[in-house]
């Protein structure tokens, strides 16, 4: 069975949160619902989702304002802004600050559900989410699953994999253990990630015996690029 893409929805309407709910699940979703910027910061920082639907006439925080910081720690996850503001100035600002599309309140339920799936097509995302990532003296191919040091082939398990993916996408953030169980998605002793991550940890070592995937004590782990 394919994994279902998980939604993070963010509107200070909770009349439109409810009906995003009941009708994204309908279609087969996971969906999770916040009412503020705030929320959904913490959220965010958490765990990671498919897609962000985001609401831009928020009070004190705005949709706008959220993802000018969330593009500062994720670049990649599709964003859908929400708006009942027609004027093409807030188009311009949404992009600028990186949405991937618009959508003008009301909608009509099948619109949103295409320009989900559009987002979520991977065949139109490959270019932003399949590039090699560079750290240390190694690089990951995403598309591959390919791990190098150098011209070598570091082999690893498929958890090794899926991990390193995560961190990939979170480089240089202190990622914590709770975080790499829910991408894994299975109930893990949390002491079981912490023999996989040092298992990894002897896979990437420089040249000088470091390992690029540090612990932070009483927080996580983190993978360190100067690339980025």
């Amino acid at each position: 069975m394919s994994k279902k893409s998980h939604l993070l929805c963010v509107d200070d309407d909770l009349k439109i949160i409810e009906l995003l709910d009941i009708y994204l699940k309908g279609k087969g979703f996971n969906v999770t619902t916040c009412s503020c910027a705030s929320e959904a910061s913490d959220l965010t920082d958490f765990f990671l989702y498919d897609m962000i639907i985001l609401d831009i006439m928020m009070p004190n925080v705005s949709g706008i304002d959220f993802l000018r910081n969330f593009r500062i720690k994720d670049k990649n996850t599709p964003v859908l802004m929400l708006t009942a503001n027609s004027q093409i100035t807030k188009k311009g600002d949404s992009y600028d600050s990186g949405c991937d599309d618009y959508l003008i309140k009301p909608f009509e339920p099948d619109e949103l559900l295409m320009r989900i799936k559009k987002l979520l097509n991977p065949r139109l995302n490959k270019n932003k989410i399949n590039k090699p990532s560079y750290f240390g003296e190694y690089i990951f191919d995403a598309t591959t699953k390919v791990l190098k040091n150098n011209d070598n082939i570091i082999n690893l398990t498929s958890t090794e994999i899926t991990i390193i993916e995560f961190l990939v996408k979170n480089v240089n953030k202190v990622i914590s253990r709770e975080q790499i169980a829910k991408t894994l998605g299975e109930n893990l002793n949390l002491r079981s990630i912490d023999v996989t991550i040092t298992r990894l940890r002897k896979k990437l070592k420089t040249s000088n015996n470091d390992s690029i995937l540090r612990t932070i004590r009483g927080k996580g782990y983190m993978l360190v690029s100067e690339y980025e």
